[in-house]
């Protein structure tokens, strides 16, 4: 394995994260906020998450690649005993909560939130409505922490505490 392959790797790795995590601020702080009162919000939030999922489907298969792919520059093996050191520990905990992430955004994205947009078109105060935008509100909130403790848990594979 080369060095430029794994310093591309990195890169790519950092700017997927940085795609990642900052389509969720910009969603969060800045267009969510922003169209709070437009007459299309909810045809707006629809719509870009809509591209928002495939952009983030492709920066989540790119961390995985490129994160398997920097274990093994490193020399990992993977084994019991990998897992016993600081390091594989925190691998470990790194691969559960990306798990967790992928979960909830195959939950949240293409079963939760689309009934959650579905049923705030038909009727928006309605308690099933306000259930299930509470209940996607919530997942994505949970990806977004552990989005945070995947980069803090990258800081510490890659430098140490």
């Amino acid at each position: 394995m080369s060095h430029h392959l794994y310093v591309l790797s990195v890169f790519t790795h950092i700017v997927s994260a940085c795609i990642w995590l900052g389509g969720m601020l910009f969603l969060i702080l800045a267009f969510i906020p922003g169209i709070k009162n437009h007459p299309d919000k909810v045809d707006l939030i629809a719509n870009v998450s809509l591209k928002f999922r495939t952009v983030g489907t492709v920066a989540l298969i790119l961390l995985l690649i490129t994160g398997l792919y920097q274990l093994e520059f490193r020399g990992v093996q993977w084994n019991i005993d990998f897992f016993m050191t600081t390091f594989g520990k925190i691998v470990a905990l790194k691969l559960l909560i990306f798990i967790g992430i992928i979960l909830i955004s195959i939950v949240h994205d293409y079963f939760l939130g689309s009934k959650a947009i579905e049923a705030w078109k038909k009727d928006p105060e309605h308690a099933e409505t306000i259930r299930l935008r509470n209940s996607s509100r919530m997942m994505g909130r949970i990806s977004f922490l552990f989005a945070i403790l995947a980069v803090f848990l990258g800081v510490l594979l890659s430098r140490g505490w």
